[in-house]
């Protein structure tokens, strides 16, 4: 039988903005189960506090940040360029998936039960026309007015990949799509570095594109080199945006470090038990990687949030090149 809502209400008042800032920093941070998490209060802090009360703390913090979490998905959806990942995730022990869309000030994520790009379509909407960065995953092809570039760091392993396995004449082909890819890198941080002028990037752009879809087009013997060049030809105008865009990320490592961050809690606790707590996880996630990217306790503004602090989000210069991430 359920705790009557009362008695819920009752307890969370009891307990103070901050001790259930700290359950749901525990739980959502620092990976702990719910049993850890109150051996650990009461251990340490003297706070006596039962499994369904833990649960029913982060449930009830994530309904106070549903609005939050509203502003985190528009903010991503307005964003001029838009990193979109997904993963596996379970929700009761049936299989689903765990969206995130990182912008430049906000992160999203999406425990969803398929890995449809309907997570993305709703966040984004179809009409979306800043700029995407992705693993090449077929239904962001759907996103027609947006910018687009692959990832070049799955197209480097899945190119050095084919070249390790492959035999005689084969092996050509994958190892000069990985030079080329290369030399776009090469050639973004030259331009960086200011060894190469706006001209000069343009001028070897093009002759990079030029390489690159001479090499792509005519048909390959080998089956996995042609469904390599197939899928280079038709996306061959999305590799080297991040050269007509000085500064824009080649690769999508922002998703795969944010998602990693949910990737640790499935590890240790294998999903979610209910849709109910799948969607507590989605908005608490947001809230906590949103705060980390915009260089703010996300425990201070949950406990300020908690206690009727009227809160808005102060959007400051994506920081996180320096907080463990790194581009190609």
């Amino acid at each position: 039988m359920s705790p009557d809502p009362f008695f819920v209400f009752f307890f969370c008042l009891q307990l103070g903005p901050d001790a259930q800032s700290a359950v749901v920093e525990l739980n959502k941070q620092g990976g702990l189960s719910h049993g850890k998490l109150t051996r650990c209060l009461e251990t340490i802090f003297g706070i006596r506090l039962s499994r369904g009360g833990s649960v029913h703390t982060v449930l009830r913090a994530a309904r106070r940040c549903e609005p939050v979490y509203e502003s985190i998905r528009q903010t991503v959806g307005q964003s001029d360029w838009v990193v979109p990942d997904e993963t596996g995730w379970r929700v009761g022990g049936y299989p689903a998936w765990l969206h995130t869309l990182v912008s430049p000030q906000a992160t999203a994520y999406v425990i969803d039960p398929t890995r449809s790009g309907a997570v993305a379509e709703d966040i984004l909407g179809l009409g979306y026309d800043g700029t995407m960065i992705h693993d090449g995953w077929s239904p962001y092809d759907h996103f027609k007015k947006a910018l687009h570039q692959q990832c070049l760091n799955h197209l480097l392993r899945r190119a050095d990949s084919m070249a390790s396995a492959a035999t005689r004449g084969a092996v050509c082909f994958p190892r000069r799509v990985a030079e080329l890819l290369r030399a776009g890198l090469d050639l973004r941080d030259r331009h960086a570095a200011e060894e190469i002028s706006r001209h000069g990037l343009a001028v070897a752009r093009s002759r990079l594109e030029n390489q690159l879809s001479n090499l792509s087009f005519p048909p390959k013997i080998n089956a996995a080199n042609e469904t390599l060049a197939q899928h280079l030809w038709n996306h061959r105008h999305e590799l080297f945006t991040f050269l007509h865009q000085p500064g824009l990320d080649a690769t999508n490592w922002r998703a795969e470090l944010a998602i990693r961050f949910g990737v640790i809690l499935r590890k240790v606790w294998g999903g979610s038990r209910t849709w109910v707590g799948a969607r507590a996880q989605s908005v608490l996630m947001s809230v906590w990687r949103t705060c980390w990217q915009q260089g703010r306790s996300a425990l201070d503004f949950l406990s300020q949030l908690l206690r009727g602090t009227p809160w808005r989000w102060s959007f400051l210069p994506d920081r996180s090149n320096g907080r463990g991430g790194h581009e190609l």
